[in-house]
């Protein structure tokens, strides 16, 4: 069953495809060669998102996890592999990422920014996209935030 979070992003994002520069897109972090040993591990979480197309907005909440590596990595894990993207956290705990979205019948972006503080991982995201519908062409935008502890 698709986690509702996918469909969400799939059916509310607004125009651009998986590979395009939009303002969702987000400048991808690189992995810090310093990254404190206190970051590594299994953070759980929610993300809490809010989708708007043709003046209808829709809103939820999901759990996610989030996994960082000894090697500086950062990935996000919702209920589907599609929900999956990892990127680089820098040694201050910092991060930016994207998620592309290529899922028939929708294509965009969703750019990921947060950090890290302690033992929580919290940030915002947003979202552009659009999805196909018949003759209807969907113009979407999402924005959300997480927080993830261990």
């Amino acid at each position: 069953m698709k986690n509702i979070f996918l469909v969400s992003i799939s059916l509310f994002l607004a125009s651009c495809g998986g590979g395009s520069s939009t303002g969702a897109q987000v400048d991808e972090s690189v992995a810090g060669d310093m990254v404190p040993d206190s970051f590594v591990g299994v953070y759980t979480g929610t993300l809490t998102v809010t989708a708007q197309a043709i003046g209808i907005t829709e809103s939820g909440t999901f759990p996610i996890t989030v996994t960082v590596t000894d090697d500086g990595m950062i990935r996000f894990d919702g209920d589907d592999p599609e929900e999956t993207f990892t990127t680089g956290l820098m040694n201050d705990g910092s991060f930016s990422g994207n998620l592309p979205i290529d899922e028939d019948p929708c294509e965009g972006v969703v750019g990921t920014v947060g950090m890290i503080v302690g033992n929580t991982v919290s940030g915002t995201l947003t979202g552009e996209g659009s999805c196909e519908e018949g003759i209807l062409d969907l113009d979407v935008e999402l924005d959300g935030t997480f927080s993830a502890s261990m």
